[in-house]
């Protein structure tokens, strides 16, 4: 495990990157996601049945958003005037010329391109393998579902071994595996509970990167904001890049294999993004 703990720590700001909370509190915000997730894919073929129209359907969900959009509009309308700034804050502005903050987005961005993927064509490659309509869509719920208790696992996992950088590649290699499960012909359904359990670590970890960066709550929102921001842009292009692998091969295996070389590049970015940063030697000579 030394090896994975050779990332980033800041003995000055211990308790800001120990917090037992955080990892919590993530935790139950990607349950929250994943449990919207698990109910459209397994209600929306229902509810096509029952509307005998997939339009009908799409809209059902609209309908939830709308109703969520105003019951966010009530919570924050009380604090619409912008409290007076403590003296010493942090600056709120975007870090869009930062390096690591960057690094973070392109670590959830490719994280994102993945899930996405899985989302929009594991379906379509489970069918491509011989299986039912049906049961493609319950292995994409598999795939969601799961990741619910891996969700609460995750700080669980941090408190006996705090290395973001252990988890994250751990996660990786496991949707590794689910992948090249797919490309074997194994059944669909181990396939897909393998990718969900990586796809849950992935996201909760994610999570957490800019937390670990930052410093202070205005830091830690800016750059949670751009990470996620910028990060779900990268991701939306996921479907369609493997759409295109698809059609100019004709090939769900190929399609795969792409997926596997975006899982890859995540890896490699996931050792910048948790990189430690090493005093300099006559800093270090200074403090003794």
């Amino acid at each position: 495990f030394l090896f994975f703990h050779a990332e980033e720590t800041d003995t000055t700001d211990l308790n800001h990157r120990t917090s037992k909370q955080v990892p919590s509190m993530i935790a139950v915000y990607t349950v929250a996601l994943t449990l919207g997730a698990a109910s459209g894919s397994a209600l929306s073929t229902p509810l096509q049945i029952s509307f005998d129209s997939w339009q009908y359907s799409l809209a059902f969900w609209a309908v939830i958003a709308v109703v969520a959009a105003v019951l966010w509009w009530l919570m924050v309308r009380p604090n619409a005037a912008d409290p007076t700034p403590e003296a010493g804050t942090a600056n709120t502005n975007l870090p869009w010329g930062n390096g690591k903050a960057w690094t973070l987005t392109l670590s959830f961005g490719l994280m994102a391109m993945l899930f996405y993927s899985y989302t929009a064509w594991l379906p379509q490659i489970i069918q491509g393998m011989g299986y039912s309509k049906s049961y493609s869509v319950t292995s994409l719920t598999l795939f969601v579902v799961i990741q619910i208790p891996v969700s609460l696992l995750v700080p669980l996992l941090l408190k006996r071994f705090p290395s973001r950088r252990l988890w994250l590649v751990a996660s990786s290699l496991i949707e590794f595996i689910g992948l090249l499960l797919l490309i074997l012909k194994v059944e669909p359904s181990v396939a897909a509970s393998f990718i969900g359990i990586g796809a849950g670590g992935l996201f909760s970890l994610n999570l957490l990167l800019p937390i670990d960066a930052t410093t202070n709550a205005q830091d830690t929102a800016s750059w949670s904001a751009m990470v996620q921001s910028a990060g779900y842009v990268i991701g939306a292009a996921g479907p369609i890049l493997i759409g295109r692998i698809h059609d100019a091969t004709n090939s769900f295996v190929s399609a795969i294999l792409g997926m596997l070389v975006i899982l890859i590049l995540m890896i490699i970015v996931q050792f910048a993004a948790t990189a430690a940063k090493r005093k300099s030697i006559k800093a270090v000579l200074q403090t003794r």
